[in-house]
């Protein structure tokens, strides 16, 4: 074997391939993001689905937020039992680089917490004041569910970018360099080759050539008619280093194109797969848009009731509809927006299918943040009636002490006061269960941050103000202090008492002016309470309303009576005069525990009577065509009909013969010359393929199939409208049901307090002296136990109360959600404007005449979402800018603050 030659090292050199690394990782990441960001923005236009500033990125505040490299992560911590398996397998080696991007040890950003403070309050102590507007800020940042529908959308433009590339020309380009050598035993004696381009040998490189292994540079494209051409260029150069130095180089130019005329060919077949994805991605912009109304109900009252984007590529891991076939794809899914009657089928981008979801008769509950809140009020309507049953305890113990009551009836006043500490300390737990579980699984933070939920919303529940229990409790225990004086207490001793006693008074008069301004609450709420009521009902309110205005102005009068009689208490304290002092006193002390009980009354009353609902005034026909007329769901539900029904068309295509013309050409340079191209060294070819119809079996059933589906889909389409209209018919009468018994829960709420109030009076009145030689007389054997039962109502008729407005606030924006008339601003929060009494009937002709009218936006529901866009940059500017506790977990718009045609509905 000849030694080669320093001059075959530098030929060899020479023709090494200089390999192209492409683009870094990043590159190949931000192409991806702008290719799929123009996809989105060319749908991102319409006002009924518009998404502003739509980015997968997340927030670097994010608990989630990815702080090392996106493209070069370091190893997360692995398990140790399984890590060893990725530096040695079976015996051997592995990978030397996996820890070359270094290895991290916290999963979650370190610096999240620290970040609180910048778009939430936080106190001095690390607590998050939540509200329903912070609350949904943390979940938008936060919440792992939001940010997967956010990169399901991203996938779905990915599927376009991808199918849209098949139909893109698309280049190819490289060559391959081979040596070879033949030792001198071979045929033809001892030779050494060096070989680039066309002709380089068959090496089993990875992955294979492209166009056979022979084209320096090629070119395919996929045509509109299901037809295909290729374009290449190839060369060829030999080095001969054995046999005299021989060198030779020639090209080629190859084009072939492949038409089918029948089978496989046409729009309809090759434009399927991007047609598909193209209107899948505006199904899903539009389901993106309804999650986001779905997300902020999920977060406000913990039900989403929609489904977001669905998408329909993605097969084996890969993008596009790679894998796709024609058969169980576009399957109708049905509408009905979760919440009002299911829909019907499986599969696809209709609305959600769960059944109906309301609480009725009071007894129901909400979730997420309000049913957080509705918790929050129920313990502290059981530690309002425990606090109620502990007080009585005192007297009922001071009657058993004076033989006025039997003992079987204070046990069972003790009895019940350890049952109702046992639930108070269940539903304690249960609460901090709920607001862990809301915190972990909506707002996607961990379980143990602090927060403190902000209760304006159920402020109006809180029938006693706290202040007025609080001056109950120091009445009662000032009165156990004044009752241990000795009468012979002096001056000295009995001036700090009465200078106490003047400030109880002091708080009773601040109290007394809260409920005044309770009062003013109730009568400016009134106008509304009639617009609702029956002419009886309305009677009734009457008489309320003026028996507690003269109880108000009886108990202003008595309390001044009270003052006066404190002050001349205090006039005439004296030395000799300490017993007869005390004694005053105590008398002065049960007026005013009275005057108490009745201004916490009166502002019990006050307070419920000032309760109101926004009415709805919209018969279900109405209702119907609303919905049809904004929902998006129903848009798309729409299209997949189409889409099933298109599929027909593409199976039949399969039951043709396979007919097909091919183009093929191919000219060839001469002599040494790489570029000498002469037409007398050219070659074409051209041919014809008929494969006949024998054969159609499989076709044939999956044409059949497709026939089947679409049938299907149509009867799942037309009871879908008809769960839509059955769903939202049960709404409304639901939002009816609430509305007239949020009267009945009011009612009974009087009725109750009106209870206590009586069976109270009963135990605190004096008893009869007895008779001489005769025991003390008794109260009644069921005196405690109508205490007990009249608290225990109280309780309940409170919570119910409660329950049936949350359920009425809670269905008003399902409603609002479910007629597609739910209008969020830039951040994400309800824009609450009062629901239309009614919308024009607008279906589209079964011929289609009048399809061009449907994607018009409905005029309702487009001038609000311009009102919005107008109006949320400034209410976010001064959200931001001072956070403050909302009344309303929704931004309230009247009549008055909508364009003219809006008042005029």
């Amino acid at each position: 074997m000849n030694t080669l030659t320093p001059r075959i090292v530098l030929l060899s050199l020479s023709c090494l391939v200089s390999v192209g690394v492409g683009c870094s990782r990043t590159q190949y990441r931000v192409q991806a993001d702008h290719e799929a960001y123009t996809t989105i923005a060319e749908r991102n236009t319409d006002l009924r689905w518009r998404e502003p500033d739509y980015d997968i990125e997340i927030d670097p505040r994010s608990r989630y937020f990815e702080t090392f490299d996106a493209d070069r992560p370091p190893m997360p911590p692995d398990d140790p039992a399984s890590h060893q398996y990725m530096h040695r397998v079976n015996g051997i080696k592995g990978w030397k680089h996996w820890h070359d991007n270094g290895d991290r040890i916290e999963l979650e950003n370190p610096v999240w917490h620290d970040a609180l403070e910048e778009y939430v309050d936080v106190a001095e102590d690390g607590t998050v004041k939540l509200t329903v507007d912070s609350a949904l800020e943390l979940a938008y940042i936060h919440s792992p569910e939001y940010q997967r529908t956010v990169e399901e959308l991203y996938l779905s433009a990915l599927d376009v970018t991808t199918e849209r590339f098949r139909l893109d020309t698309q280049f190819f380009g490289g060559f391959s360099t081979v040596f070879n050598h033949n030792g001198n035993q071979r045929p033809g004696g001892e030779s050494s080759t060096l070989t680039s381009g066309r002709g380089a040998g068959a090496l089993p490189f990875p992955g294979g050539g492209f166009g056979g292994g022979a084209n320096l540079l090629q070119a395919n494209r996929r045509f509109a008619t299901a037809g295909e051409m290729l374009v290449g260029i190839a060369n060829s150069f030999a080095w001969e280093f054995t046999q005299g130095d021989v060198n030779f180089a020639s090209s080629i130019i190859n084009a072939s194109i492949v038409q089918p005329l029948l089978r496989g060919a046409g729009k309809d077949i090759a434009l399927e797969q991007l047609t598909i994805v193209e209107r899948a991605l505006l199904g899903n912009l539009r389901a993106f848009h309804q999650y986001r109304q779905g997300f902020y109900t999920d977060v406000t009252i913990g039900e989403n009731g929609v489904r977001g984007p669905q998408r329909r590529g993605g097969f084996f891991g890969g993008t596009g509809l790679t894998g796709f076939t024609g058969q169980g794809a576009g399957g109708f899914g049905g509408v009905g927006g979760g919440t009002f009657g299911g829909g019907f089928g499986g599969g696809g981008n209709g609305g959600a299918t769960t059944g109906t979801g309301f609480a009725g008769g009071g007894a129901g509950t909400v979730g997420g943040f309000i049913g957080l809140l509705q918790q929050l009020q129920q313990i502290r309507n059981t530690e309002e009636s425990l606090s109620q049953q502990v007080r009585t305890l005192s007297l009922l113990e001071a009657h058993l002490e004076a033989g006025v009551i039997d003992l079987t009836q204070v046990d069972q006043f003790r009895q019940s006061i350890e049952t109702e500490r046992a639930n108070l300390l269940q539903n304690r737990n249960s609460f901090q269960f709920a607001v862990e579980a809301y915190i972990t699984g909506t707002l996607g933070l961990p379980p143990d941050m602090p927060v403190e939920l902000d209760d304006s919303l159920i402020r109006q529940f809180q029938l006693v103000a706290p202040n007025a229990t609080t001056v109950q409790d120091s009445i009662a225990n000032f009165q156990e202090r004044v009752s241990e004086l000795s009468d012979e207490a002096g001056p000295e001793e009995l001036h700090p008492v009465l200078e106490e006693a003047a400030e109880l008074a002091e708080q009773l008069q601040a109290n007394l002016q809260e409920v005044e301004t309770d009062l003013e609450r109730m009568d400016k709420a009134t106008p509304q309470r009639l617009s609702q009521l029956t002419k009886a009902e309305k009677d009734i309110f009457a008489q309320d309303r003026e028996l507690l205005g003269t109880n108000h102005a009886d108990l202003l009068q008595e309390f001044d009576e009270a003052t006066t009689q404190l002050k001349n208490i205090r006039d005439n304290v004296s030395a000799d005069q300490g017993g007869k002092t005390i004694r005053e006193l105590v008398v002065w002390l049960s007026d005013l525990y009275r005057l108490t009980q009745g201004s916490i009354l009166i502002q019990a009353r006050a307070r419920l009577e000032a309760v109101t609902i926004e009415p709805i005034d919209l018969d279900s026909k109405n209702a119907f065509w609303l919905a049809l007329d904004n929902r998006l769901d129903w848009m798309n539900a729409r299209a997949q009909l189409v889409d099933t029904w298109r599929l027909i068309a593409f199976n039949a295509d399969a039951l043709q013969a396979n007919v097909s013309v091919a183009l093929s050409g191919q000219i060839h340079t001469t002599g040494d010359n790489p570029v000498n191209f002469q037409g007398h060294n050219a070659s074409a070819q051209a041919g014809v393929r008929f494969d006949a119809p024998f054969t159609r079996l499989l076709e044939r059933n999956n044409y059949r199939q497709s026939l089947i589906d679409y049938q299907r889909s149509r009867r799942n389409f037309i009871q879908s409208r008809d769960g839509l209209h059955t769903g939202l018919r049960a709404a409304l009468r639901n939002i009816e049901q609430l509305a007239t018994n949020l009267e009945i829960q009011r009612r009974a709420v009087a009725i109750s307090i009106r209870r206590v109030d009586l069976t109270r009076e009963s135990l605190n009145a004096p008893v009869p002296p007895p008779q001489p030689g005769q025991p003390p007389a008794q109260f009644g054997p069921t005196s405690a136990t109508n205490l007990l039962t009249a608290l225990s109502d109280l309780r309940n008729t409170q919570n119910n109360f409660m329950s049936v407005w949350l359920n009425y606030y809670a269905s008003r924006m399902r409603l609002s959600r479910e007629l597609g008339i739910m209008v969020l601003d830039e951040k994400g929060h309800w824009i609450d404007y009062p629901i239309p009494e009614g919308a024009e009937e607008t279906p589209f002709d079964s011929d289609g005449s009048n399809l061009e009218k449907l994607p018009v936006p409905p005029p309702i529901l487009t001038q609000w979402i311009e009102l919005a866009q107008r109006t949320s940059s400034e209410e976010s500017a001064n959200r931001a800018a001072k956070p403050t506790p909302q009344s309303d977990v929704a931004t309230k718009t009247s009549v008055a603050d909508l364009p003219p045609p809006l008042q005029q509905k």
